[in-house]
């Protein structure tokens, strides 16, 4: 039996776009996007999403890496945040999750990323508790952050449910006794809860979580 659902956060309920930012760095660096996205997308992004780097010092350390100028701030968080877009159908499913299943966003994310997030998506509409990887210094699949979801969750691995875009994801929280399911395109994240029995009757209105707890690990 289901009690929590673990949901993902980018290409699950939100979009984003990376050659958007690369393109925008590219017009005032000089340097390809291809290069940029070979720089900004590898492990200094991860030292990002585990926040073991302010946003000033992930800037100079890619502008180091890249071998470009230092550019503004103003420029770099520009075009590093605003890549966001919401997936309306997704989202709507979310708010369909049968009352009594206690939701927990699981995100591999940044500070930065998370402002983007939050421009064009309310997450305390739709969930009980986040479990951010640049809150809680891990990141899927590393091990710390599944026992960071589990313990938002309140729950067996076995009585969540997970979604993600990524295969490899679903399959490392499978490994743990998390059951799971990928989701790919519109339409795919509503037809995985409805087929696991999840959603609610079109139309009703399940009650929302009024503030979602932040997981932190101390």
């Amino acid at each position: 039996m289901t009690r929590a659902l673990l949901v993902d956060l980018g290409k699950v309920l939100v979009g984003f776009d990376h050659q958007v930012t690369c393109d925008r760095l590219a017009e005032v660096s000089g340097a390809s996007p291809a290069h940029l996205r070979s720089v900004l997308f590898g492990d200094l992004e991860t030292a990002f999403d585990k926040g073991r780097v302010s946003a000033p010092e992930f800037f100079r350390a890619c502008e180091k890496a890249a071998g470009i100028p230092r550019l503004p701030d103003d420029v770099w968080t520009g075009a590093w945040r605003d890549i966001f877009y919401p997936l309306p159908e997704a989202i709507a499913a979310l708010a369909r999750v049968r009352p009594g299943i206690r939701r927990v966003l699981v995100s591999n994310t940044n500070a930065l990323h998370w402002e983007g997030v939050l421009g064009v998506f309310d997450p305390l509409e739709h969930f009980d508790a986040l479990v951010l990887s640049f809150r809680i210094g891990a990141v899927k699949p590393e091990r710390p952050f599944w026992d960071a979801a589990l313990a938002a969750a309140g729950c067996a691995p076995g009585e969540c449910l997970y979604a993600d875009d990524r295969l490899e994801l679903v399959a490392a929280a499978d490994g743990l006794g998390i059951p799971g399911f990928v989701v790919r395109g519109a339409g795919s994240f509503a037809a995985g809860l409805d087929e696991r029995g999840l959603l609610s009757a079109p139309g009703s209105r399940p009650g929302n979580s009024l503030a979602a707890q932040t997981v932190r690990l101390s």
